[in-house]
């Protein structure tokens, strides 16, 4: 009985959100264009955009080894591409319906984003702004690109909010009240949550929690519960949990890892942690991670990590200590 009812209810999930995902637009972004000279800048501040982009569910974010592999059969390269023939162009090459991309401009210790987003089918900007950041890099990752990821998700058709600065408090350095949906009290980096993120969940999940990305995928909560029922549960229970935290850490290997990065992609996220094979295109595997994969040694990551984010540290600030970006 308790099996027919699992089975059913599994079915209609998967149901269900297979409805949901077909119901989105599929949309490409495009490495933003960098101006005075901020190129890493640019193509970093553009992965945290399709994170976020990526866990608000809103479009179907097509991965880039496919529409590259599309690009390159038709001759074309989107480096540079920031005018909207240039993104419809790119947009009609790769199959999607939404193309977004821009440029940014660092401006002293401040950073400039000129964001477009092109509706392909008709070749016209379906939604454009300007970004003003404050603030130095890593903040331009948590803030700057949650906000634009904001932007960006609003109904189209709907009445543009104004430029926005990043805010330090709620209001901008003239004094002019922000935006509701930009003034949002931000939690202090680093603690237990983080930490016990890295170590139930994966090894960037609390890294990333302290960048301000705080949204954790229903499946990496899943897999979680089904280690729970495995390791304290008894009888029947520990073969269902351990089908459940194998099968969603196998569907996250796909869907985080293989989608984007092939076979090493997916092997990385079944293996080490579904955010390190989603990552692998732009980012290495740390030496600590590898370390996970050896039996007893594998005890100096599973503490160290969660203490990095206990400490408050970023998957930012380690990847440019540790030389991490491809």
């Amino acid at each position: 009985m308790e099996r027919k009812w699992f089975t059913k209810s599994l079915a209609i999930i998967l149901i269900l959100s297979g409805l949901a995902a077909g119901q989105s637009l599929s949309l490409v972004i495009l490495d933003f264009e960098a101006r005075s000279g901020a190129i890493e800048e640019a193509r970093v501040f553009t992965e945290h955009l399709r994170v976020e982009l990526f866990q608000r569910e809103c479009y179907t974010i097509l991965a880039l080894p496919d529409v590259n592999k599309g690009l390159e059969k038709a001759g074309y390269s989107g480096d540079s591409c920031a005018t909207v023939p240039c993104l419809t162009e790119i947009g009609r090459l790769a199959g999607s319906q939404l193309v977004v991309g821009g440029t940014i401009t660092k401006i002293d210790a401040a950073y400039s984003i000129t964001v477009r987003m092109v509706d392909v089918e008709k070749g016209d900007i379906a939604r454009t702004f300007i970004y003003h950041h404050d603030g130095d890099f890593v903040s331009l990752l948590s803030t700057g690109a949650e906000v634009v990821a904001e932007r960006l998700t609003e109904p189209i058709g709907e009445k543009p909010q104004p430029t926005v600065t990043a805010p330090i408090s709620d209001t901008t350095p003239t004094g002019q009240q922000l935006p509701i949906s930009t003034r949002r009290s931000r939690r202090k980096p680093g603690g237990f949550g983080p930490a016990l993120a890295s170590c139930l969940l994966g090894p960037r999940v609390g890294l990333e929690m302290n960048e301000g990305i705080e949204e954790i995928h229903l499946s990496e909560w899943i897999a979680l519960g089904g280690s729970l029922v495995a390791g304290s549960a008894t009888g029947i229970l520990v073969p269902i949990g351990n089908v459940i935290y194998t099968g969603t850490r196998a569907y996250m290997a796909y869907e985080m890892g293989g989608k984007n990065n092939g076979f090493e992609g997916a092997l990385a996220a079944f293996c080490i942690g579904p955010r390190v094979g989603n990552e692998l295109h732009y980012r290495k595997i740390r030496n600590k991670e590898w370390l996970l994969l050896i039996p007893c040694v594998n005890i100096y990551p599973l503490i160290s990590i969660p203490l990095e984010a206990y400490h408050g540290k970023t998957m930012t600030e380690i990847e440019i200590a540790e030389g991490l970006r491809k």
